[in-house]
């Protein structure tokens, strides 16, 4: 039984092995015009892996296309979220960097073209300061009333952002309407970081966001008008007097309970020296002294002393 085998098997041989080679390639000739192996392009984003923690990270580019090679019924179940490209930046630094594009692609097919073989990353750093917060108030109170002060829950924020966005932030600032309101009242405040010009800055986080903001409304109130007066003291130097001395605002309006204003004629500055002045006028900007609950519009006014040769016995007197 085992020879007759044997003999089948070596009976002919060479004409079974020419078949047998014959069979194969006519099985991948079929094949070959039955599924051919098909060129696609896919449009794909870019992705990063190992990004650094607080840091600011631009892509040059944010997708590529790649040209991709495969058995015509390869394609049948795949779409281009199967395609993946990435930029690694464990080694990356602050700044530009040029980062080679790896792309991965399923099993069976192969890579011919890629579209950008790297990409230029800006990286750069995220950092936070502390900024006083600035509320600003819209609006007037009701009648016979005054905003006597703004009291927010808090007074610096934390803001952060990338350096170059961050260096722009001027201050912080919260709007507050008073609405005609006559009594004390509180509301939330969005807080917005703002540049020196006055503009918003992006890409800059404010924590918090919103904060609480207490208005204290005096009630029953009048208004009066009375003079500001610069008050100094010393003298300048030898031979040398005071010749004129001028404040402005000259009046300015202010709001008290009316008992209290009737006690008040006029408003002094913080007093200053003109000590060895000698031929220099001076102006200042001098803090304005303001009984306790008495309100002003301006908390400054603006005192220039113009100094002159001459007997100092004569001079000006505050």
């Amino acid at each position: 039984m085992i020879n007759s085998l044997k003999n089948l098997f070596r009976k002919n041989l060479p004409a079974k092995i020419l078949a047998l080679i014959a069979a194969i390639v006519l099985w991948g000739f079929v094949m070959n015009e039955q599924n051919p192996p098909v060129n696609t392009t896919f449009t794909i984003p870019v992705y990063t892996i190992n990004e650094p923690d607080n840091y600011k990270v631009e892509l040059g580019l944010n997708e590529i296309t790649v040209r991709v090679k495969a058995p015509r019924s390869s394609f049948t179940s795949v779409s281009s979220n199967d395609f993946k490209a990435f930029v690694d930046l464990e080694d990356a630094s602050e700044g530009t960097n040029t980062i080679k594009v790896r792309v991965v692609v399923p099993q069976g097919f192969e890579i011919i073209d890629i579209s950008d073989q790297t990409i230029e990353v800006k990286m750069e750093e995220i950092i936070e300061k502390s900024i006083a917060v600035d509320i600003q108030v819209s609006g007037n109170t009701g009648p016979r009333s005054a905003l006597e002060k703004i009291i927010p829950d808090k007074d610096h924020v934390v803001v952060s952002g990338p350096k170059s966005n961050l260096s722009k932030v001027a201050r912080v600032v919260g709007y507050v309407s008073l609405g005609n309101n006559t009594v004390d009242f509180k509301s939330n405040v969005k807080l917005i970081p703002l540049d020196g010009n006055g503009d918003r800055v992006d890409e800059v986080t404010v924590v918090p966001n919103e904060i609480g903001v207490m208005a204290k409304i005096m009630t029953d109130v009048d208004k009066k008008v009375v003079p500001i007066k610069a008050v100094y003291n010393g003298s300048p130097g030898d031979g040398y007097v005071i010749d004129s001395v001028t404040v402005q605002p000259e009046h300015m309006e202010i709001t008290g309970k009316a008992a209290q204003l009737g006690g008040i004629s006029e408003i002094n500055t913080e007093t200053f020296s003109i000590d060895a002045a000698n031929n220099s006028d001076i102006t200042r900007d001098v803090t304005l002294v303001l009984p306790d609950g008495i309100l002003a519009p301006v908390k400054k006014a603006s005192v220039k002393v113009i100094i002159k040769k001459g007997d100092s016995k004569k001079g000006a007197t505050p």
